[in-house]
């Protein structure tokens, strides 16, 4: 890979950096509001799978969150010249 490679690369992990970074920021602010659940996910006993698929759906936005952090910032290591 020469350096315009590397370009090319970093900035497409910036830019996923950032997308991941304002889904993640609105599923914290998310995260403090309580959703009812309505009348047949309480009969059906749904309302667990419904707050599993939530927590792991943020959980792993967070994670990809941290790993394009960690990509970007071995990317910025390496030596260009």
């Amino acid at each position: 890979m020469d350096w315009l490679d590397l370009l090319a690369v970093q900035g497409t992990l910036k830019s996923l950096l950032q997308h991941h970074s304002s889904k993640a920021s609105i599923l914290r602010c998310s995260a403090f509001f309580t959703v009812q659940p309505s009348h047949p996910y309480m009969t059906t006993g749904k309302t667990i799978a419904l707050t599993r698929q939530t927590f792991v759906g943020k959980v792993m936005s967070l994670l990809l969150n941290m790993l394009s952090r960690l990509v970007i910032i071995s990317f910025q290591g390496v030596s260009v010249f």
